[in-house]
């Protein structure tokens, strides 16, 4: 009977204490990379994770912005690393939108990273002026058919995930459009309410802002249900565009030299601390929502996401020198 109750546990203990493959670990601080500047929410989320490494891995974490090629700096910075030591918060625009935009980003992203989880994802929003005379997505797009070509949208950047929206909202409707880039979201939301251009999609925290403040109205947000902070603004495909949804994910990455062991440990502190009842707050006002995405649900989520900005992107003829 022992000897049955010990071959029975065998497993379980095995996977209770497969961590302790790699002895020690983590020996020092771990280093979460941040692939933009100080601010973004990629930021915010990594400061966040790195106060709770602490009490789960009994190591701080340390966060080092490396901000370049539309973030695919910092992502290179964990392909290279060797240390098992080194993290960083990807999103879509890094993994699944920039091979595209980019001759080369310096990875695979079904090939060169190890995909630990997603943490949180937001949505975009279409916003116009409040004294446009647009109240409804119908709208718009009447307006915008009758005058092919001569009507205009921001973005915070070519390639950005705005700009991307916008591309697919042109994919799922034939209007015709200007694009106008931007070296970021304010000065597009300034010539947007200074009237230089005609509508834009933005992350979904920036244009609220702007709605609260009277100044944009938000006609529908490309999320797959409405969102708490805008309840009376339709999805876009309530508003009648099918197959039009749009988040922008944030996921941590690590090395492919990355044993599964720690991968597994990461991945459930991680986990652990960005649903906690402060953080998950705290993630809130920020303007996300948190969004749990195991390894393997992750790696899925980066081959659908592929495939999908691949097309949009390839049928906009859109590159980033």
């Amino acid at each position: 009977m022992i000897r049955r109750h010990l071959l029975l546990a065998t497993p379980a203990l095995l996977a209770a204490r497969a961590p302790s493959a790699q002895p020690g670990w983590p020996e020092r601080p771990l280093r979460i990379i941040v692939p933009y500047t100080p601010g973004a929410f990629n930021d915010t989320l990594a400061r966040l994770v790195a106060e709770g490494m602490q009490a789960q891995l009994g190591q701080h974490g340390v966060v080092e912005n490396r901000p370049g090629a539309s973030g695919s700096l910092g992502v290179q910075t964990v392909v290279q690393s060797t240390d098992g030591h080194t993290i960083a918060v990807s999103n879509t625009a890094n993994l699944t939108m920039n091979p595209f935009l980019f001759a080369n980003t310096g990875y695979d992203p079904q090939k060169d990273i190890a995909p630990l989880c997603v943490s949180a994802r937001l949505m975009n929003a279409l916003a116009v002026r409040v004294d446009s005379g647009i109240s409804s997505v119908a709208q718009l797009l009447e307006r915008v058919r009758a005058r092919p070509g001569q009507m205009s949208y921001a973005s915070s950047g070519a390639g950005s995930s705005p700009h991307l929206a916008a591309e697919l909202l042109r994919a799922r409707t034939g209007i015709d459009v200007v694009h106008v880039p931007y070296r970021g979201s304010a000065p597009a939301m300034a010539d947007l309410i200074g009237g230089r251009v005609d509508f834009a999609f933005d992350n979904l925290p920036n244009v609220l802002a702007q709605v609260q403040g009277g100044k944009l109205r938000a006609l529908a947000v490309t999320g797959s249900a409405r969102d708490p902070a805008m309840p009376d603004v339709p999805t876009m495909m309530e508003a009648g565009v099918p197959d039009m949804e749009v988040h922008v994910w944030f996921g941590f990455i690590g090395p492919t030299s990355m044993p599964q062991p720690v991968r597994d440990r990461l991945a459930g502190a991680i986990t652990r601390i960005v649903t906690t009842p402060e953080t998950s707050e705290r993630i809130r006002r920020a303007g996300a929502t948190v969004w749990v995405q195991d390894g393997a649900q992750f790696a899925a989520l980066i081959r659908a996401e592929l495939e999908k900005w691949g097309t949009v992107i390839r049928a906009a003829n859109i590159r980033v020198e």
